[in-house]
């Protein structure tokens, strides 16, 4: 697992027939960064004009697959969209596959994210094959958030799916994660919100500071606030040095601007159609506290052409699933939710048909 301040993202298979499409190799450049951008674009044998989708992935390093134990969500749902009549352009994130790190690697963050995705409708764009008025983009949890970042900045993007993607603030994203995780784990409600309380002030001293030894003293100094009753409730009696050492660990441009930013600012900028599809049993991104926070927000920017749908007991991945927690994951048989893919697949040919 990654630290808990993150948002978990694995990886995904299935398998289904598909019409004749075929595959190229493509690379292009995000130039403001000086990233080398390697990836996979798929299209239908036959026609022309074709709508196309950029996928983005989540957090966390992917290759253009997001290849984790074996599984490949993004080839299949490339390949399932491809089969429906679309263009699909999927790349290997920075440091990942064949795509370069580009200039400042260590501050990269969900902007300069941003800005590799607007490269790859830039190069979309040149390619004759593509209707350049319908190109959208398909995120998953960060990538759910960087699309509407896009979509704010400029009106190339015709259409966005968001997979499980975030609607509020980083500091709540990581501390609804921490209080569902607590409460199936077995802490009461109460203990799993005071502990939440307690990360959002260490959150508070990693956003505010960057001298890693005024980090560790400020963190050293709040632990010290808080009484060995409270430290056995929540299991970090004797912790100390290890949650100063993940507060250190987390002192990095992407955690400081994900946890500082609210992606209802930037969806309440979109005004291209929008699909959002979360499982109810997401314990990484809650389909309760984010779906109607993204609604709002497209309401509140006069957004009439959305659709918000919520999955019956699918888990993060979009798999059927029983508890929703992370540790399921790897043990699930299935893929991929047919229900998810074909939703999205109907919705997307509905758009790019008007």
């Amino acid at each position: 697992m990654k630290k808990i301040f993150f948002l978990y993202i694995l990886a995904i298979q299935v398998s289904f027939a598909q019409a004749p499409f075929k595959s190229e190799e493509v690379n292009y450049w995000n130039t403001a960064d000086s990233a080398h951008i390697f990836g996979t674009l798929t299209m239908p044998e036959n026609g022309s004009k074709f709508p196309a989708v950029l996928l983005i992935t989540g957090s966390g390093t992917q290759d253009r697959d997001e290849t984790i134990l074996g599984h490949k969500p993004f080839k299949v749902i490339a390949e399932y969209l491809t089969g429906r009549g679309f263009t699909v352009l999927r790349v290997d994130d920075r440091g990942a596959g064949k795509t370069t790190l580009g200039k400042n690697p260590k501050a990269i963050t969900s902007e300069n994210f941003a800005k590799d995705v607007k490269s790859g409708i830039d190069y979309l764009k040149t390619r004759s094959e593509i209707n350049s008025k319908k190109i959208g983009l398909i995120g998953h949890s960060e990538g759910g958030m960087i699309a509407p970042m896009v979509a704010s900045q400029t009106k190339d993007v015709a259409y966005i799916v968001s997979l499980a993607g975030t609607g509020v603030n980083g500091k709540i994203v990581a501390g609804s994660q921490i209080e569902i995780m607590r409460i199936k784990a077995g802490f009461d409600t109460l203990t799993a919100r005071e502990f939440v309380g307690f990360n959002d002030k260490v959150l508070d001293i990693i956003i505010n500071e960057d001298d890693p030894k005024v980090i560790e003293a400020k963190v050293k100094t709040l632990l010290g606030t808080y009484t060995d009753d409270f430290k056995i409730k929540n299991k970090i009696i004797g912790q100390d040095q290890a949650v100063i050492k993940s507060a250190l660990n987390s002192n990095i441009p992407w955690v400081k601007f994900f946890m500082g930013h609210d992606p209802a600012e930037d969806w309440q900028k979109v005004k291209c159609p929008v699909l959002a599809l979360n499982g109810t049993k997401d314990t990484q991104v809650d389909a309760n506290l984010h779906l109607p926070a993204i609604e709002n927000a497209l309401k509140k920017g006069k957004n009439k052409h959305y659709k918000i749908v919520k999955l019956e007991g699918l888990n993060h991945l979009f798999q059927h699933a029983e508890t929703g927690l992370v540790n399921e994951y790897a043990k699930i048989k299935e893929d991929f939710a047919p229900e998810a893919l074909q939703i999205m697949g109907d919705w997307l040919l509905e758009t790019t048909k008007k």
